[in-house]
Protein backbone atom coordinates (compact mmCIF):
# COMPACT_ATOMS: atom_id res chain seq x y z
CA UNK A 1 0.00 0.00 0.00
CA UNK A 2 2.74 2.45 0.90
CA UNK A 3 4.85 1.69 -2.14
CA UNK A 4 1.96 2.15 -4.59
CA UNK A 5 0.81 5.58 -3.35
CA UNK A 6 3.36 7.71 -5.22
CA UNK A 7 2.74 5.92 -8.52
CA UNK A 8 -1.03 6.34 -8.05
CA UNK A 9 -0.50 10.07 -7.50
CA UNK A 10 1.65 10.10 -10.63
CA UNK A 11 -1.15 8.56 -12.67
CA UNK A 12 -3.48 11.25 -11.34
CA UNK A 13 -1.16 13.97 -12.70
CA UNK A 14 -0.73 12.32 -16.11
CA UNK A 15 -1.08 14.68 -19.09
CA UNK A 16 -4.37 14.30 -21.00
CA UNK A 17 -4.50 12.78 -24.44
CA UNK A 18 -3.28 15.38 -26.98
CA UNK A 19 -6.17 14.89 -29.43
CA UNK A 20 -9.39 14.34 -27.46
CA UNK A 21 -11.57 15.71 -30.25
CA UNK A 22 -10.62 12.81 -32.50
CA UNK A 23 -12.45 10.39 -30.23
CA UNK A 24 -16.18 9.84 -30.08
CA UNK A 25 -17.81 11.64 -27.14
CA UNK A 26 -18.58 9.73 -23.96
CA UNK A 27 -22.08 9.53 -22.61
CA UNK A 28 -22.98 12.05 -19.90
CA UNK A 29 -24.13 9.11 -17.79
CA UNK A 30 -20.85 7.21 -18.03
CA UNK A 31 -19.30 6.63 -14.62
CA UNK A 32 -15.64 6.87 -13.72
CA UNK A 33 -15.64 3.21 -12.70
CA UNK A 34 -17.47 1.46 -15.49
CA UNK A 35 -17.71 -2.17 -16.56
CA UNK A 36 -14.92 -2.06 -19.21
CA UNK A 37 -12.54 -0.44 -16.71
CA UNK A 38 -13.41 -2.97 -13.99
CA UNK A 39 -12.96 -5.88 -16.41
CA UNK A 40 -9.59 -4.53 -17.57
CA UNK A 41 -8.32 -3.84 -14.05
CA UNK A 42 -9.55 -6.92 -12.23
CA UNK A 43 -10.24 -9.70 -14.72
CA UNK A 44 -7.49 -8.92 -17.22
CA UNK A 45 -4.48 -7.15 -15.68
CA UNK A 46 -5.33 -8.33 -12.16
CA UNK A 47 -5.57 -11.92 -13.30
CA UNK A 48 -2.16 -11.72 -14.99
CA UNK A 49 -0.68 -10.31 -11.78
CA UNK A 50 -2.34 -13.04 -9.70
CA UNK A 51 -0.94 -15.77 -11.95
CA UNK A 52 2.55 -14.25 -11.69
CA UNK A 53 2.27 -14.00 -7.89
CA UNK A 54 1.14 -17.59 -7.43
CA UNK A 55 3.71 -18.85 -9.93
CA UNK A 56 6.44 -17.07 -7.95
CA UNK A 57 5.16 -18.63 -4.72
CA UNK A 58 5.33 -22.16 -6.14
CA UNK A 59 8.58 -21.48 -8.01
CA UNK A 60 10.34 -20.87 -4.68
CA UNK A 61 8.71 -23.88 -3.04
CA UNK A 62 9.52 -26.26 -5.90
CA UNK A 63 13.07 -24.86 -6.19
CA UNK A 64 13.69 -25.86 -2.57
CA UNK A 65 12.39 -29.40 -3.09
CA UNK A 66 8.93 -28.92 -1.59
CA UNK A 67 6.40 -31.59 -2.56
CA UNK A 68 2.69 -30.85 -2.96
CA UNK A 69 0.88 -31.68 0.27
CA UNK A 70 3.92 -31.14 2.48
CA UNK A 71 2.94 -28.90 5.40
CA UNK A 72 4.93 -25.79 6.22
CA UNK A 73 4.50 -23.73 9.36
CA UNK A 74 4.05 -19.96 9.02
CA UNK A 75 7.50 -19.45 10.58
CA UNK A 76 9.27 -21.92 8.27
CA UNK A 77 12.02 -20.07 6.33
CA UNK A 78 10.89 -21.74 3.09
CA UNK A 79 7.30 -20.58 3.61
CA UNK A 80 8.51 -17.05 4.40
CA UNK A 81 10.64 -17.03 1.25
CA UNK A 82 7.71 -18.25 -0.87
CA UNK A 83 5.34 -15.60 0.51
CA UNK A 84 8.03 -12.97 -0.02
CA UNK A 85 8.35 -14.16 -3.62
CA UNK A 86 4.59 -13.74 -4.01
CA UNK A 87 4.78 -10.19 -2.64
CA UNK A 88 7.79 -9.46 -4.86
CA UNK A 89 5.90 -10.60 -7.95
CA UNK A 90 2.96 -8.36 -7.08
CA UNK A 91 5.22 -5.32 -6.64
CA UNK A 92 7.15 -6.02 -9.86
CA UNK A 93 3.93 -6.48 -11.83
CA UNK A 94 2.45 -3.31 -10.31
CA UNK A 95 5.57 -1.43 -11.37
CA UNK A 96 4.97 -2.58 -14.95
CA UNK A 97 1.23 -1.95 -14.65
CA UNK A 98 1.65 1.75 -13.82
CA UNK A 99 3.23 2.36 -17.23
CA UNK A 100 0.48 0.36 -18.94
CA UNK A 101 -2.22 2.38 -17.16
CA UNK A 102 -0.99 5.78 -18.30
CA UNK A 103 -3.52 5.42 -21.12
CA UNK A 104 -6.27 2.86 -21.63
CA UNK A 105 -5.95 3.20 -25.41
CA UNK A 106 -2.55 4.55 -26.46
CA UNK A 107 0.54 2.31 -26.46
CA UNK A 108 2.39 2.46 -23.15
CA UNK A 109 5.70 3.55 -24.55
CA UNK A 110 4.53 6.22 -27.01
CA UNK A 111 4.23 8.63 -24.09
CA UNK A 112 7.54 9.92 -22.91
CA UNK A 113 8.55 8.05 -19.77
CA UNK A 114 10.44 10.97 -18.25
CA UNK A 115 7.49 13.39 -18.51
CA UNK A 116 6.04 12.20 -15.21
CA UNK A 117 8.63 12.24 -12.40
CA UNK A 118 6.08 11.11 -9.79
CA UNK A 119 5.67 7.80 -11.59
CA UNK A 120 9.43 7.37 -11.93
CA UNK A 121 10.04 8.21 -8.26
CA UNK A 122 7.17 5.92 -7.28
CA UNK A 123 8.57 2.97 -9.22
CA UNK A 124 12.04 3.64 -7.81
CA UNK A 125 10.57 3.72 -4.28
CA UNK A 126 8.72 0.46 -4.94
CA UNK A 127 11.84 -1.31 -6.16
CA UNK A 128 14.13 -0.01 -3.41
CA UNK A 129 11.50 -0.93 -0.79
CA UNK A 130 11.23 -4.37 -2.35
CA UNK A 131 14.97 -4.95 -2.07
CA UNK A 132 14.96 -3.74 1.55
CA UNK A 133 12.02 -6.01 2.39
CA UNK A 134 13.74 -8.97 0.73
CA UNK A 135 17.37 -8.63 1.65
CA UNK A 136 17.78 -6.76 4.93
CA UNK A 137 17.51 -8.33 8.40
CA UNK A 138 15.28 -5.52 9.71
CA UNK A 139 13.02 -5.77 6.64
CA UNK A 140 12.74 -9.52 7.19
CA UNK A 141 12.01 -9.04 10.88
CA UNK A 142 9.54 -6.19 10.50
CA UNK A 143 7.45 -7.77 7.73
CA UNK A 144 8.18 -11.45 8.41
CA UNK A 145 9.83 -11.95 5.04
CA UNK A 146 12.82 -13.95 3.91
CA UNK A 147 15.26 -13.51 1.05
CA UNK A 148 14.14 -14.83 -2.30
CA UNK A 149 16.48 -16.66 -4.66
CA UNK A 150 18.08 -14.50 -7.35
CA UNK A 151 16.59 -16.79 -10.01
CA UNK A 152 13.14 -15.45 -9.08
CA UNK A 153 13.86 -12.16 -10.84
CA UNK A 154 14.59 -13.98 -14.11
CA UNK A 155 11.52 -16.16 -13.57
CA UNK A 156 9.33 -13.02 -13.37
CA UNK A 157 10.61 -11.53 -16.65
CA UNK A 158 8.32 -13.57 -18.95
CA UNK A 159 5.31 -12.62 -16.82
CA UNK A 160 6.19 -8.92 -17.06
CA UNK A 161 6.80 -9.20 -20.82
CA UNK A 162 3.55 -11.17 -21.22
CA UNK A 163 1.57 -8.54 -19.34
CA UNK A 164 3.01 -5.80 -21.55
CA UNK A 165 2.34 -7.78 -24.73
CA UNK A 166 -1.22 -8.74 -23.84
CA UNK A 167 -2.16 -5.23 -22.71
CA UNK A 168 -0.64 -3.68 -25.83
CA UNK A 169 -2.57 -6.18 -27.96
CA UNK A 170 -5.79 -5.26 -26.11
CA UNK A 171 -5.09 -1.55 -26.68
CA UNK A 172 -4.49 -2.21 -30.37
CA UNK A 173 -7.93 -3.85 -30.66
CA UNK A 174 -9.52 -0.92 -28.80
CA UNK A 175 -7.85 1.64 -31.10
CA UNK A 176 -8.94 -0.35 -34.13
CA UNK A 177 -12.51 -0.45 -32.83
CA UNK A 178 -12.48 3.30 -32.10
CA UNK A 179 -11.19 4.06 -35.59
CA UNK A 180 -13.92 1.92 -37.13
CA UNK A 181 -16.61 3.68 -35.07
CA UNK A 182 -15.13 7.10 -35.89
CA UNK A 183 -15.15 6.34 -39.60
CA UNK A 184 -18.74 5.07 -39.46
CA UNK A 185 -19.86 8.08 -37.42
CA UNK A 186 -18.33 10.55 -39.87
CA UNK A 187 -15.46 11.62 -37.62
CA UNK A 188 -11.92 11.67 -38.90
CA UNK A 189 -9.92 8.77 -37.37
CA UNK A 190 -6.93 9.70 -35.26
CA UNK A 191 -3.47 8.54 -36.17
Amino acid sequence: MATDSLTALGLGTEEPHPQPMHRPPRSQNERLMNLPLALRAYLFLGLIEAVAAMAAFFFVLKGAGWIYGQRLTPSDPLYLSATTACLSAIIVMQSINVFLCRSSVEPAFTRRIFNNPLILWGVALELVSLLLINYTPWGNLLLETAAVPVELWLFLLPFAAGMIGLEELRKWFVRRSLRARSTIGGLRPSS
